[in-house]
């Protein structure tokens, strides 16, 4: 994996399992499950089990649970962790503002806190090109545009990320991608016309050289960085706002704190009521 790859992937891991500590009191009842989605990322393997691992026995160590009474489950494949939340319907679920507008109203999905990022809490999206190739979209008409953002929800990138404006499916050679960085490497080669990045994966080429060969042709209106959700269920309504406070706090627990700090994050924030209403009009449109 690549860091920014980690760093996303580590992120929701810390929420998910971050949360755990506060679960004294419900001690055998159902498991509460968290389940962690980002579409087109990559598969962990043991490096993710080290990570898990490494979260649990700190928070184990801190208060005494045992790790055995969550669950955790990461997926990288829409189709799979719907088969799983369809089973599982008492879940936490820590993905993407696309994933919410996408399935709010199938799964009952109830957004829950925002993560802050490398000083920001805001999600966007960034259509970028190799500089003096293109200019603007309606260059890039029929042209290759790779990316792992193209796994999500197809009305959410017309929507959101180009303000119904085309749609991606005609209007370009869709290529997606697991490999983000490698396919800024092959869009400053010559091997792909555009690639599309989210707002961490756009900041983190700053710090590359590959960031002087690039330019930005589209930015997507900005909307809140959905971090964590729920399926409204009653068993996760009532561990609901323990859960959050977990989640604001937990940046500031002593065995998390470092942790926090190494992947960037900043802190997680309750999210505010009405906070996606905008977004939510406009997914649900029928421009």
């Amino acid at each position: 994996m690549t860091r920014t790859q980690k760093l996303i992937v580590a992120m929701l891991i810390l929420i998910a399992f971050g949360s755990m500590f506060l679960f004294q009191s419900i001690e055998g009842a159902e498991p509460i499950n968290f389940v962690v989605i980002y579409s087109g990322g990559p598969d962990t393997g043991a490096e993710g089990k080290n990570i898990i691992t490494q979260f649990m026995q700190s928070l184990s160590k801190l208060t005494g649970i045992k790790k055995e009474q969550f669950r955790g489950t990461y997926f990288n494949q829409i189709d799979e962790a719907m088969k799983y939340l369809q089973q599982n319907n008492n879940s936490f679920i820590m993905g993407s503002v696309g994933f919410y507008l996408a399935h709010r109203h199938t799964m009952k999905l109830v957004p829950l806190a925002t993560v802050k990022l490398q000083g920001n809490d805001k999600e966007q999206f960034y259509c970028i090109v190799k500089k003096g190739s293109y200019s603007s979209l309606a260059d890039l008409k029929g042209k290759v545009l790779a990316g792992n953002v193209l796994y999500e929800d197809k009305k959410f990138i017309n929507a959101m990320i180009f303000n119904n404006e085309l749609d991606i499916s005609s209007y370009f050679i869709l290529k997606p991608t697991p490999r983000p960085l490698s396919a800024v490497r092959k869009l400053t080669q010559g091997q792909y016309d555009a690639v599309l990045l989210n707002h961490i994966q756009y900041h983190s080429l700053e710090k590359l050289d590959l960031f002087k060969k690039i330019s930005v042709v589209h930015r997507s209106p900005k909307m809140p960085a959905l971090g964590l959700m729920m399926v409204q269920t009653e068993r996760n309504a009532s561990v609901k706002d323990k859960i959050v406070n977990a989640v604001t706090r937990m940046c500031g627990q002593e065995d998390t704190k470092a942790a926090c700090k190494n992947f960037g994050i900043d802190g997680f924030a309750a999210i505010e009521p009405g906070a996606l209403n905008n977004e939510i009009t406009k997914y649900e449109s029928d421009r």
